[in-house]
Formats: structure tokens, C-alpha cells, sequence
């Protein structure tokens, strides 16, 4: 699954890992994963960072899925009364179907982006 990590979730990271890679200079090559240098609370934040951002890519990626879906809808039914409409109220509805279609191809975007 995708992440989605904030920007000071990112910046964590950076330092976390930069921190780790210090410290596994600091291990011989005949080290075992018992005796590293690396210490493993560091190991264990940068799992948490990761947990977090996997969390939120799902909730994001929730969220587009019902914004696209309610979008596909709303142009359904804009079509729909298009096509009902009396000749007189035709103009307004297709207004109505194109600025619907128009937030369906944007909800669309937002559902690739999210990874959908």
C-alpha cells in the first residue's frame, strides 16, 4: 500500500534514518543483529511513522473512492434530468450536466492520485 506522510512526519524519517545510518557505520561486519549499534527504539519510531502513514493513505484513499462514486451520481442524474428537461429549462440543465461532469473528471483525478 501506498504511505502518505506529512511533512514534518517526513522530516522525522529523514533524521531517523540519518541517525541509523550513523550508527550502523559504527557496527563491525561481523555483527550480529543482537549486538548492533543501531538502537532499536529508533527502529521501532520509524516503524510507527510508517504504520501512520499507511493508516492515512487508506483513509485518503476512502475518501476519494465515496467523492468519486457520489460524483458519478450527481452526473447520472444531471444527464438524466437533461434529457427530461422541457425545452425551455434544457440551457440550464446542460449547465447543470457540464459542471457536473466537471467535478466527476476532477473527483476522478483525486481517485488516481489517492491510487485508486
Amino acid at each position: 500500500m501506498t504511505r502518505v506522510y506529512s511533512k514534518s512526519q517526513m522530516a522525522r524519517r529523514v533524521w531517523l534514518t540519518g541517525r541509523i545510518a550513523k550508527q550502523a557505520m559504527a557496527d563491525d561486519e561481523y555483527g550480529t543483529e543482537a549486538d548492533s549499534c543501531v538502537d532499536p527504539k529508533l527502529l521501532r519510531e520509524i516503524d510507527r511513522i510508517d504504520r501512520r502513514a499507511e493508516e492515512e493513505a487508506g483513509y485518503q484513499q476512502y475518501a476519494a473512492k465515496r467523492q468519486l462514486e457520489e460524483a458519478r451520481g450527481a452526473a447520472a442524474a444531471a444527464k438524466v434530468r437533461l434529457n427530461a428537461a422541457a425545452p425551455k429549462d434544457k440551457r440550464q440543465a446542460r449547465m447543470a450536466k457540464n459542471d457536473a461532469e466537471a467535478a466527476l473528471k476532477r473527483a476522478q483525478r483525486a481517485a488516481r492520485k489517492a491510487g485508486l
